[in-house]
């Protein structure tokens, strides 16, 4: 994260001149790796759009990389729906890598998706510029793997004349590239596909980009996204079938039922195919069987956007960022009598959802057996190590790495060439270090998703980490919400525990542990849960801790009538266990309870 003094610095001043040849105006974007600029071309006065390296990463061989390959992308692509490249270099007075491109004088699309959807003839026109833009790239070998609203920009508000921006991320499958930033995630998550999370094997396409623009042409039909985000388990489950479509109009319901399937085999052959059908020239699955298939080069592996690097996603519970003052902690009720509240959603993988921001950028972990789409492995050589048995020995290297006291990680979906991870501690530290030794010992990149939790939680952690490898014994925890006020109602299910005792115990950011056991009730499958949330004092928003614990009998130590201290409680539980010689299984999911 950038704070204002950083920004400061890095900023550059209308008036600068890069090379003799540009002319800074002024700061029109910044993202975690670059700042972009409006600026003209010195001689000729023409606008250009100017994006720079942060002065801080201009030693980043991984950062520059990066840059140089969004440059590379560009100047391979020669398309009026795609922005125009012009030159990439270093400025030598202040040294600092920049690509100079066309300037799009337009608003994003989803600026205007604000105000209202489309109509259908402009979505349509929509459609035909896009897909031939993005078919230009993908004949090439150019995967962009970020397709959304963002990166659309519509001049004039004239459909017909979008630009398609922000190749930072792009692939080419001519290559032969390893991913160069570590534990960064390629694609807003609300709008990436299926593989591109690990399953179906990992391999991005051009059928990656299909699905994408699938959802944005949703979107644009509807004025609102689809719900794609969630948690890491919620991002994975809901590319698993097809999104529900209804709102979407019926003239193009069957083509974005085809550009949405889970199976890549499934969508559209390419990006010509899509237009062809919107033009009512065939329908999808015809077109699918006779055009030929512009997916067919492989992409490079997952790779994070130039100014988007962050970590990612995935495990086997939930936490978010948190801090602040303690204070007095909940009352906790049982809420009064009244209307019956909808059913939480449920989830098929044992794992439980992350939280998202209000931007739909994922920000947790989850606990979850991965189906067997993520973990059977699929015949065919990868240029290093495509062997049979592969996903499950990457598998097995996470679920046996240990980083130490208060770390926990879990897989959420492994595919041959990527894996979607999840994970909770009190600090980053041990997950960068997990992101260097995946790298090295499994030859590709993980996204890594990192929910900080308090270090007065760490307990709860360290106690989730013993039990890593009891997952099959977890039951399966569900909660209908990951942000409450202060004073609403938590509710969720346990699930899937069978014969075995159950527990719910609910830890504070303060490291006090509740048991709230007493609110489970008999449901349809397993048992259901309201808990009023309460707090005295609650300063800021604070990450909560909701723990499911199943064992075959009843533990001593978890039948305290008072709140106990985290610290206190989970080594109890594990020595009473071991004392027994009784099997432990346990998930947890994260929210956070805020003013």
């Amino acid at each position: 994260m950038w704070n204002e003094s950083q920004l400061q610095r890095s900023r550059v001043s209308p008036g600068t001149r890069l090379n003799g040849i540009y002319e800074i105006e002024c700061q029109i974007g910044i993202g975690g790796m670059g700042e972009v600029y409006k600026g003209h071309a010195i001689q000729t006065g023409d606008p250009v759009a100017i994006k720079m390296m942060l002065g801080d990463l201009v030693e980043n061989e991984a950062a520059l990389a990066l840059f140089r390959r969004e440059a590379s992308a560009l100047h391979q692509l020669q398309h009026d729906a795609i922005v125009r490249y012009y030159v990439f270099t270093i400025e030598p007075v202040l040294q600092r890598p920049y690509l100079a491109m066309e300037f799009v004088d337009g608003r994003s699309l989803s600026e205007i998706l604000q105000d209202a959807p489309l109509p259908f003839e402009a979505v349509r026109g929509l459609m035909q510029r896009l897909t031939a833009g993005l078919q230009a790239a993908h004949d090439r070998g150019i995967f962009h793997r970020d397709v959304s609203p963002d990166n659309i920009i519509i001049p004039q508000g004239d459909v017909t004349r979008a630009k398609i921006i922000d190749f930072g991320i792009a692939r080419s499958s001519h290559l032969g590239q390893a991913t160069v930033i570590g534990s960064g995630f390629a694609g807003k998550h609300n709008y990436v596909s299926p593989e591109q999370l690990g399953l179906f094997g990992g391999d991005v396409t051009a059928k990656s980009d299909i699905y994408s623009l699938g959802l944005v042409l949703y979107e644009a039909l509807t004025g609102r996204p689809l719900d794609m985000g969630g948690s890491q388990v919620e991002i994975v489950d809901k590319r698993r079938r097809v999104p529900d479509l209804g709102a979407v109009d019926l003239r193009l319901r069957p083509l974005l039922e085809r550009m949405l399937q889970p199976d890549p085999n499934a969508r559209p052959p390419s990006m010509a195919a899509v237009a062809a059908w919107s033009l009512g020239q065939s329908p999808p699955a015809a077109a699918a069987a006779r055009a030929p298939d512009a997916s067919a080069g492989k992409a490079d592996r997952r790779a994070p956007g130039w100014w988007r690097w962050r970590y990612a996603a995935a495990a086997a519970m939930i936490l978010i960022l948190g801090g602040g003052a303690v204070g007095a902690y909940y009352v906790l009720t049982a809420p009064a009598v009244g209307p019956s509240r909808p059913t939480p959603p449920s989830f098929d993988t044992a794992g439980e959802p992350p939280a998202v921001d209000k931007d739909g950028k994922t920000k947790i972990a989850k606990n979850l057996g991965p189906p067997d789409e993520l973990t059977r492995p699929r015949p065919g050589p990868r240029n290093d190590a495509k062997t049979p048995g592969r996903t499950q020995k990457v598998k097995q290297y996470v679920e046996q790495y240990d980083g130490g006291e208060c770390f926990f990680v879990m897989p959420v979906a492994i595919g041959e060439v990527a894996a979607t991870l999840e994970g909770f501690g009190a600090s980053t530290r041990p997950f960068e270090a997990l992101d260097r030794a995946f790298q090295r010992d499994q030859g590709f990149e993980a996204q890594i998703g990192v929910r900080q939790v308090m270090p007065a939680q760490c307990p709860a952690i360290t106690f989730l980490n013993r039990l890593r490898n009891e997952r099959a014994r977890a039951p399966r925890l569900q909660i209908d919400n990951v942000r409450l006020r202060n004073g609403e109602v938590l509710g969720g299910t346990v699930e899937g525990f069978g014969s075995a005792n159950v527990e719910l115990l609910l830890v504070s950011d303060a490291g006090r542990v509740h048991n709230v056991s007493n609110l489970l009730k008999p449901a349809t499958e397993g048992k259901s849960f309201e808990i009023g949330m309460k707090r005295e004092g609650l300063s800021g928003s604070q990450p909560q801790l909701l723990i499911a614990v199943a064992t075959a009998k009843p533990l001593e130590a978890l039948r305290m009538t008072a709140p106990v201290d985290a610290q206190q409680l989970f080594p109890a539980v594990l020595a009473e266990a071991e004392r027994t010689r009784q099997n432990v299984g346990a998930m947890a999911r994260y929210f956070k309870l805020e003013n």
